[in-house]
């Protein structure tokens, strides 16, 4: 460790400005202009440091605010727009929105409701943790579902061992495993749903209308993340309990005991309970019903983004009905938001903005047209597998922020619909699911210590796998049909 950072960090804070200054310093390439190869200069720069994580992600998202307009890349009003895009408040208020659930617990009481109904049997107990990762992930940040999950996993894990008689030792590592993966990887395939279950499912719909003038509003996205979701959690399930793992017993009745003493310890839903669940349902019905509500006299405004400021704004103005605590959320709460990731929202869009504006979007594509000479399946598959084995190493948001303008060029050039190739982009950005450093859920339950890195990188392969055919039949079925 040298200053706080590791070796490979300390290589990418020093690699990262040498080729950004190499680059600056030579001549640009034939045909293409001097912003275009400083855009090209700082996109180098900024996919090192935040593939290596050499600074914060974040620090890192806010590079173009200082040197596009000293590099006469852009002037600092076109640079900053980016910032403030729409989708980022679309992803600001569903964060508020979550973080008024976990507040008052309701996310914990809708899980636990979810495994009171999971079966006798350890398969269907996995099945019914991973369907409340899943369901909660759509709304609410894959890393407090999977921190909220993971000590009741362990507590089950506990009971399941010591009143299973039937189940010997390997039995008992095979069910622990799946457990926790499950709902590490069930977090993750719940997320691709909404647009507001993961920051890249955001960061694309943003990039679209940035770049393409391509609208993707919460409900149409609902119709390709939603079939994805449910096609690949079942397989997640069945991979996990029956391929990888053999998860093969009756449980003796403590371990749904355990889970019905769990909820009843947290009393009757309480009244703020009550309203915010009331917020959030309201607020699900408008996203999804929105394209119906805005034929309505003085609703034709109505926006994604709109809509969930108002969801965050009203649960500011209600009472939570409670005599110890009057408010449903306090800014005390929102100062925890996961702030780092809406700039890094901006920064993404900033350069994604340059990239195309300066024409170095279209010499990208014309320089990589014979990938357009590729079979379309081929192409859209070799994409989705390329980014879901370099997620295993980077941050998905990052890897989205920086690939997408690539992929955009591309499809360009190739005369093809630039949402065939970015959204296995975006959704093979949340199929990573080898390694610990993959995804945030990952990292939790592995910090656990009741994994190993051997057996998730085991069951994370064959998923993999699962994720690159389906991400692809996704890709070149519905998005294309819905995604207009």
């Amino acid at each position: 460790m040298v200053a706080g950072r590791s070796r490979h960090q300390l290589v990418g804070l020093l690699l990262g400005p040498l080729l950004a200054v190499a680059m600056l310093i030579s001549d640009a390439p034939s045909g293409l202009s001097t912003s275009a190869w400083h855009t090209a200069a700082m996109g180098i720069l900024m996919a090192t440091w935040w593939a290596t994580e050499a600074v914060p992600i974040a620090v890192t998202a806010l590079l173009p605010l200082v040197l596009f307009p000293l590099l006469g890349i852009a002037d600092i009003a076109a640079t900053s727009a980016p910032y403030a895009n729409k989708v980022i408040y679309l992803f600001l208020g569903g964060f508020i929105v979550a973080l008024a659930m976990q507040r008052w617990n309701l996310h914990r009481r809708i899980a636990l409701t979810i495994l009171q109904y999971a079966g006798g049997n350890g398969r269907s107990l996995v099945g019914g943790f991973m369907l409340a990762s899943a369901l909660l992930s759509m709304w609410v940040m894959n890393t407090s579902t999977t921190m909220m999950l993971l000590p009741i996993a362990v507590s089950i894990i506990s009971v399941i061992h010591s009143t299973v008689d039937s189940l010997d030792e390997k039995g008992k590592q095979d069910f622990q495993y799946a457990l926790l993966l499950g709902v590490a990887y069930a977090s993750s395939i719940g997320g691709m749903a909404t647009l507001v279950g993961t920051a890249p499912n955001a960061m694309m719909a943003a990039f679209l209308l940035e770049n393409y003038d391509t609208t993707i509003d919460f409900a149409r996205w609902m119709l390709v993340g939603v079939p994805l979701a449910a096609m690949m959690l079942p397989l997640a399930w069945f991979t996990l309990t029956r391929l990888i793992f053999t998860v093969d017993f009756k449980t003796s009745g403590e371990g749904r005991a355990t889970l019905k003493k769990m909820k009843d310890d947290m009393g009757t839903i309480t009244l703020p309970e009550k309203r915010v669940a009331m917020v959030f349902v309201l607020l699900a019905f408008t996203w999804i019903f929105r394209p119906v509500l805005a034929q309505l006299p003085g609703l034709t405004a109505l926006d994604d983004s709109g809509i969930a400021m108002a969801g965050a704004i009203a649960l500011f103005l209600i009472p939570s009905g409670s005599k110890s605590d009057p408010l449903l959320i306090r800014w005390h709460d929102a100062e925890k938001l996961p702030w780092s990731i809406l700039l890094l929202f901006g920064g993404g869009l900033s350069l994604a903005g340059a990239v195309s504006q300066t024409g170095l979007a279209a010499w990208i594509g014309d320089a990589l047209n014979t990938l357009g000479t590729l079979p379309l399946v081929v192409l859209v598959a070799s994409v989705t597998g390329l980014i879901i084995f370099l997620t295993e190493l980077t941050s998905n948001i990052a890897t989205t922020a920086t690939f997408l303008p690539v992929v955009g060029a591309i499809a360009i050039e190739a005369g093809i619909d630039p949402v065939v190739l970015t959204v296995p982009v975006t959704l093979a950005a949340s199929c990573a699911f080898m390694l610990p450093v993959a995804t945030p859920p990952n990292a939790i339950v592995f910090g656990s210590g009741m994994l190993t890195i051997p057996k998730m990188a085991r069951a994370g392969f064959a998923l993999n796998l699962v994720g690159i055919a389906l991400v692809s039949l996704v890709a070149m079925t519905l998005a294309p049909r819905f995604l207009h």
